[in-house]
C-alpha cells in the first residue's frame, strides 16, 4: 500500500443485520503498518470495518476484503481477509502481489476478523500458528468438568506473559460464541507441541493459505497415510531411499 494512496472513492455495500437496509461503505482494502503504524490499532479495535445503518442507526462490523500487512515484525508477514471464503488457499492479485514476490514473508488466508485480529497477535508473538493449532485442539480435548455449559468449545489467542516466573499463553475462551473469560496456559505445553507435532511441520503452507484446525487435522491424516504406506512396502529405512517408492521425506 502506497502512504500517499487515496481510498475515499473505493467503495462496497453492507446490508445491515437489523433492518436489511443497503447502504454504500467506503472502505480500506488494504493497510501496511509499517508504513502507517497507527492503523494496526484501528483494526485491532475494529474501527476501519465499523459502520453505522443510515437508516435504523445500528452500529456493526462490515466484513469485506483486506490486506494486513507488517513487513518488519518478526520477519514481516500478511494477513488476507477474505469472509467466507470456501477455499483453503488463494493468490494474492495485484500491486500487493508483485511487493511480496520477492520477501519471505507468512502469508495467512482468515475468513473473519477476529481471525484476523488472533493471527496479528499470534505473529507479533513471534509464535507459529500450525504449533498454536494444535496447543489448542490439545487443550480443548483435554478439558472435563461436571458444568458442560462452561466447556469453551473455541479458544482465540490473545497474548503471553513474560513477566511471570513461569512464562503463560492467554486464550480468550468461548463456548458458542459466547464469551467466557481469559484461559491461562504454560508456555511450556506450547514448547512441548513443537515436539508432538512433528513431523507435520516439514508440510509448507503454499501461497496464502489458511492454518487452522482443520489444517492441523489434514496434515496429520497425511502424515498417518505416509506412514501406513512405508509399513505396507516394508519400509523401515527412515529415508526411503532404497525402497523405490517415492515418499514424502522428514
Amino acid at each position: 500500500m502506497d502512504e500517499e494512496q487515496d481510498f475515499s472513492d473505493i467503495e462496497d455495500s453492507v446490508i445491515c443485520p437489523v433492518c436489511g437496509h443497503e447502504q454504500e461503505l467506503r472502505i480500506i482494502p488494504s493497510v501496511n503498518v509499517t508504513l502507517d503504524p497507527d492503523m494496526r490499532e484501528k483494526v485491532l479495535s475494529g474501527e476501519i470495518f465499523l459502520f453505522t445503518c443510515e437508516k435504523c442507526g445500528f452500529k456493526g462490523f462490515a466484513g469485506y476484503p483486506f490486506i494486513y500487512e507488517d513487513k518488519e515484525t518478526n520477519g514481516g508477514f500478511l494477513i488476507y481477509l477474505e469472509p467466507d471464503c470456501e477455499d483453503r488457499v488463494v493468490g494474492i492479485d495485484g500491486d500487493v502481489a508483485d511487493q511480496i514476490l520477492l520477501q519471505n514473508i507468512t502469508m495467512r488466508l482468515v475468513t473473519t476478523i477476529n481471525e484476523l485480529k488472533e493471527k496479528i497477535f499470534v505473529f507479533e508473538a513471534g509464535l507459529d500458528d500450525r504449533v498454536l493449532e494444535l496447543f489448542k485442539m490439545l487443550a480443548l480435548s483435554k478439558m472435563k468438568s461436571d458444568d458442560a455449559e462452561n466447556i469453551p468449545d473455541e479458544l482465540r489467542f490473545t497474548g503471553i506473559d513474560e513477566e511471570e516466573e513461569e512464562k503463560k499463553v492467554f486464550f480468550a475462551a468461548f463456548r458458542e460464541a459466547r464469551y467466557l473469560g481469559v484461559l491461562e496456559l504454560p508456555y511450556s505445553l506450547y514448547q512441548s507441541c513443537v515436539i508432538t507435532g512433528e513431523p507435520i511441520w516439514d508440510y509448507p503452507v503454499t501461497e496464502c493459505g489458511a492454518v487452522d484446525q482443520q489444517w492441523v487435522l489434514e496434515r496429520m491424516e497425511e502424515e498417518r497415510k505416509h506412514a501406513a504406506e512405508e509399513e505396507a512396502n516394508g519400509c523401515d529405512c527412515g529415508e526411503c531411499s532404497g525402497c523405490g517408492e517415492e515418499h514424502h521425506h522428514h
